[in-house]
């Protein structure tokens, strides 16, 4: 079976050169497990030959990326990775206003917690929170899903016109693969209304049959890129606690907008 790394490496087909592909999904494994890994269970969780990850793991040493650990035969990230982005926007990748809010929301609902946005046609998780006994386990840093069959992509297009949603699935629809099904223009933009109202959208067994993903979207001025923020858990659980998660997202999402004007105030 494949773990989700696995799943999330193929996206794009052919166009994704394998070794970039290699590379940047080993670096995202060692933000998840957050801690030092050896050839072994780099090798099994991403699924590539041994020898081809422990050659990837010696270059990234030597580049300055990962340390060493003769003794352990384990290796780990230098400062050097979280420096290389964290000039962009030190709330959404660093220690910020929206990480904690993220935290804060997974620590008072027990659940994972997802930020995503819209990368092409699709949309991306570009934060995961994951608690240790979660039972959710399809979901990593860089998990991709259809912006037309699935809560997050839903909540993104709840940000767009009638009319832009419209263009973007009838591209969609053109260009799709033959064994992807096309989506219902008409009835998705219909529904899009409810989905505003609610300020929310709950999905159940859409993309993995048991789970389910309350979404919501993120306040436009925190950034220039749209984001939804994601509660997953067990299908019966989300139905169960639909009201209590949806109040926790957004008592939080207030909270920390009020931490953030704040100090846009005083700096």
């Amino acid at each position: 079976m494949e773990t989700a790394h696995q799943t999330s490496a193929r996206t794009g087909g052919d166009q994704i050169v394998k070794s970039v592909a290699r590379t940047c999904q080993t670096l995202v494994y060692f933000d998840e497990v957050q801690r030092p890994l050896s050839v072994v269970e780099v090798s099994k969780e991403l699924g590539y030959p041994q020898s081809s990850t422990s050659a990837l793991l010696k270059s990234l040493v030597k580049l300055g990326f990962l340390t060493h650990d003769s003794r352990k035969k384990s290796y780990f990230p230098t400062e050097r990775v979280p420096l290389l982005g964290s000039w962009m926007n030190p709330d959404l990748f660093g220690e910020g206003t929206i990480h904690r809010l993220l935290k804060n929301i997974s620590e008072r609902t027990q659940h994972v917690v997802v930020l995503a946005t819209k990368n092409g046609d699709e949309a991306e998780y570009v934060q995961v929170i994951l608690p240790k006994d979660s039972p959710i386990h399809h979901i990593s840093l860089g998990t991709r899903r259809p912006l037309g069959n699935s809560g997050v992509g839903r909540v993104l297009m709840s940000r767009f016109s009638d009319d832009e949603v419209r263009s973007l699935f009838r591209k969609i629809n053109a260009y799709r693969a033959p064994d992807k099904p096309a989506v219902d223009v008409k009835a998705f933009v219909a529904s899009l209304a409810e989905t505003r109202a609610k300020g929310y959208y709950l999905s159940t067994d859409q993309v993995v049959q048991g789970s389910g993903l309350i979404s919501m979207p993120f306040p436009n001025h925190l950034s220039s890129r749209l984001f939804a923020v994601g509660v997953g858990a067990p299908t019966d659980v989300i139905l169960r606690s639909e009201a209590e998660i949806v109040g926790i997202m957004r008592e939080e999402i207030v909270r920390n907008l009020k931490k953030m004007d704040q100090q846009s105030l005083t700096s």
